[in-house]
């Protein structure tokens, strides 16, 4: 297994399907685990976007597919009752249970995003992981643990103002790159 992921390391981070490498930091902790499964299930999620809205073009129309499918389709959300559960950070635990924090959530919903052509890059907002959705003209924020929700403008300043002190992104806060896993494992 560590061979497997000793690859991610020397890969652009563009180049990282962020799902399968996180199933595969997840399998470290799970040495009997057969991926197949969680493989499927992925794929199946992606399936179920394509039908639900594939060729969603607005970021909004994108937001809500994702959200429908996820959401209501496969059940997924953050876990409100036990946030720091280590559970949620596992990504074959969040697929099995449905319930996860916002970066494991984040991964999923960037993922099927991604596999679909959609511009989706996961925000390192501070103390809560968000996704931004399409391209600069059309972008727009969604918060996975929150059931897909888009977040508008005012709500994520709001955020920014109370966590930092200021109310606009800076260098450190977008977007989340190759440190995305490592932030999901160490949870």
């Amino acid at each position: 297994m560590t061979n497997t992921i000793l690859h991610l390391g020397l890969m652009e981070d563009g180049e990282i399907e962020l799902d399968l490498a996180a199933l595969e930091l997840a399998a470290l902790d799970h040495p009997d685990i057969d991926l197949d499964e969680y493989v499927d299930e992925l794929t199946d999620i992606e399936i179920a976007l394509r039908a639900a809205d594939g060729d969603a073009v607005s970021s909004v129309a994108q937001a809500q597919a994702l959200s429908s499918v996820m959401v209501e389709e496969f059940g997924f959300s953050g876990d409100r009752m036990h946030y720091d559960d280590p559970q949620n950070a596992d990504l074959i635990a969040v697929v099995d249970r449905r319930l996860g924090l916002p970066i494991s959530l984040s991964i999923l919903y960037v993922a099927v995003a991604r596999r679909l052509g959609w511009s989706a890059m996961p925000l390192n907002t501070p103390g809560h992981v968000l996704v931004r959705l399409g391209d600069a003209s059309d972008a727009l924020i969604i918060d996975p643990f929150n059931d897909g929700r888009i977040v508008a403008p005012e709500q994520v300043q709001a955020l920014l103002e109370q966590m930092t002190g200021q109310a606009q992104f800076s260098d450190g806060m977008l977007p989340l790159s190759r440190s995305i896993g490592a932030r999901s494992t160490a949870a």
